[in-house]
């Protein structure tokens, strides 16, 4: 095998990074990202076969194929492959079904960790703490979602991208023979559980102003009741009918529909109030 140096400057690496913010763009059902990807990858195919006008069509083709994962963790692989497309460009016997195959068996392990501990749960967080500061009318409320949100995904689009390049197949290799990828998924989705548990209690917000008995001895079937027994008790059962909904197979539109028609019936009935 013939040994290669990375030839790929930090200055090329930031225009492809710089491109994968617009990758989603181009998102359509037949190659999903598939266009956005060589878009971002261009650059690092036009210096990697830059004396290689025939080799650069191939690739261009090789990198439009079908792609999808969580855009943000893109970077990741566009380095991994850009490192195997210099070695294709000095290896007259590289075998280029390689590089879509790499691709291909990255793009689940990555759209795993990508979902379950960003877009499953600090998204969550990050939402859950600026709707806090929204609510009130405060402007910090969205300006920390934007930064806190956008900030680690941002660093992982640049630090992905790099030692993707640098690490190149052996990137693959190292979290295919770990359990690295199943522990945090496994770890995320418990501390994405916890904080939508959380969140439960503060944001679903439902009360019953329904009384019983006369007099002195009136009750008040929230507070003397459910109160009592559980605190937000009704927003909790409530989560947990629209789980077994979802459980079920009930289609979410379906299930917002309800809830709507059931929210006007219970306030005009004066059964449950905002």
């Amino acid at each position: 095998m013939t040994t290669i140096s990375n030839s790929l400057t930090k200055k090329d690496l930031r225009k492809s990074f710089w491109r994968t913010f617009a990758m989603g763009s181009s998102w359509e059902f037949s190659r999903q990202l598939g266009v956005g990807y060589a878009y971002a990858m261009t650059p690092l195919l036009e210096k990697i076969y830059k004396n290689q006008p025939d080799e650069l069509k191939e690739s261009m083709e090789r990198n439009t194929e079908f792609f999808n994962v969580s855009n943000f963790c893109s970077s990741t692989i566009m380095g991994i492959t850009a490192s195997m497309e210099e070695q294709n460009a000095v290896e007259d016997d590289f075998d280029t079904k390689a590089i879509s195959n790499i691709k291909v068996s990255l793009m689940g392990p990555l759209s795993a960790i990508g979902d379950s501990l960003v877009m499953g749960t600090w998204r969550i967080i990050c939402t859950s703490i600026a709707a806090t500061f929204a609510l009130k009318g405060n402007i910090i409320g969205p300006l920390l979602f934007i930064i806190a949100y956008n900030l680690p995904c941002t660093l992982i689009r640049w630090f992905g991208l790099k030692y993707g390049y640098s690490m190149g197949i052996s990137f693959f290799e190292k979290i295919n023979t770990s359990n690295v990828i199943d522990k945090i998924s496994y770890y995320s989705s418990i501390l994405g559980m916890l904080v939508i548990g959380a969140m439960t209690s503060d944001y679903v917000v439902m009360d019953t102003p329904l009384t019983f008995g006369q007099g002195d001895a009136k009750m008040s079937l929230q507070t003397d009741v459910f109160d009592q027994i559980v605190p937000g008790l009704l927003p909790l059962l409530v989560t947990f009918i629209m789980y077994k909904l979802l459980k079920k197979g009930i289609g979410v539109g379906w299930i917002i529909l309800g809830t709507f028609v059931l929210g006007i019936l219970c306030s005009y009935f004066n059964i449950l109030v905002p």
